[in-house]
């Protein structure tokens, strides 16, 4: 049943497409979305993320209470919250009670982890608390290339923690879904893909994987422009104002309030949670100006870090940059109690191939 906070949700979505084309820089609704970044402490050193390149200056976790109080005021307009910005989360030793605290509160909870930590302990934990949506980071199908990128993991340890999260969710009978990315970095990635992922997938038979997805890695803005480390996703031609400050709203683990989640080190602040609401943050006076920057293309002013950023140059798919096409998609998802993931990332796949180089559903 399609509650009274879920049909204001979905009227959102056409109202939040409405405002971003206008370009209007206040906006008379609260974001369908959050970020929430548990800690920015990360046990791996990817060398597609920006924690490779530069340390964490004040590395943290968030504190419950402070969790609580932003949960509590996003309850009232928020459809789901996305647990994770630069950080592993599941190293945060309350992490399950977030997932529960935010399922309590009506809004739907999501998770992307590198899997290194995931003991059958926490995997029940998790699963029992409700989370209804893992993205599992798992770049290559064999250990020769994921060791080489995921530097600190173990290929069998981390693959065999996620097959027990599967076996796990399947006694509980929950409804979590289960994704698995690949990002392939380069021709070398290429290849081992093609030549294993037949053999990695057989590793899942008869587990409730839901599918594969593969993407090129992105240029975290400026962080990986140029790079030789990789074959990051191309840029487009055509720019779209960043349209995540339409439609969402990202902490850092201390209640810093940053426009997107390529921000890992808070880089440009609009705001600081709880000295202000999410409410007041929404429109205030440095998220407007961030708006107006966006639309004149003078953003490098306030934030360095979105110079090719692939957010901003990234193809549209039916008229929609990623940020708000990604959060809309998800609202209806959450909101119809259905799992279009599926069919909806195989449209846009049809629709844009760049999109992603391939979804798998496993069989």
């Amino acid at each position: 049943m399609i509650n009274l906070k879920k049909i204001k949700n979905i009227i959102n979505i056409p109202r939040s497409i409405y405002h971003y084309h206008r370009g209007n820089l206040v906006l008379p609704y609260l974001p369908n979305a959050l970020w929430v970044e548990p800690t920015n402490v990360c046990n791996l050193k990817c060398i597609m993320c920006p924690n490779s390149l530069v340390a964490q200056k004040n590395p943290g976790f968030m504190d419950f209470r402070i969790y609580k109080r932003i949960i509590d005021e996003a309850q009232h307009f928020t459809s789901f919250v996305i647990l994770c910005i630069s950080g592993e989360s599941l190293l945060h030793k309350r992490f399950p009670e977030m997932v529960k605290y935010a399922k309590e509160k009506g809004i739907a909870t999501y998770l992307s982890t590198n899997a290194t930590v995931l003991t059958p302990g926490l995997s029940r934990a998790i699963l029992k608390a409700g989370l209804d949506w893992i993205n599992f980071s798992f770049d290559g199908c064999s250990e020769k290339i994921y060791e080489k990128i995921r530097l600190g993991a173990d290929f069998e340890k981390t693959l065999g923690n996620i097959i027990e999260f599967l076996k796990i969710k399947e006694r509980l009978k929950v409804k979590t879904h289960v994704e698995l990315q690949i990002l392939i970095m380069d021709e070398k990635g290429q290849k081992d893909y093609e030549q294993n992922i037949g053999k990695f997938i057989k590793r899942f038979s008869g587990l409730p994987l839901d599918y594969v997805q593969t993407r090129r890695p992105s240029t975290w803005g400026k962080y990986f422009s140029g790079t030789n480390k990789f074959d990051p996703k191309k840029l487009g031609k055509d720019y779209s104002p960043c349209s995540y400050i339409w439609s969402s709203l990202h902490l850092l683990w201390d209640g810093r309030i940053v426009a997107c989640t390529s921000d890992f080190f808070g880089d440009n602040v609009l705001g600081k949670f709880p000295e202000q609401s999410l409410k007041e943050i929404w429109n205030n006076e440095p998220m407007r100006k961030f708006r107006k920057a966006m639309i004149d293309k003078k953003y490098l002013r306030f934030n360095k870090n979105c110079k090719n950023c692939d957010s901003l140059w990234d193809s549209r798919i039916l008229s929609l940059p990623p940020g708000i096409r990604g959060i809309s998609a998800t609202t209806l998802n959450i909101a119809f109690g259905k799992n279009f993931f599926n069919f909806l990332k195989k449209f846009a796949k049809r629709i844009n191939s760049d999109f992603a180089i391939e979804v798998l559903t496993k069989e």
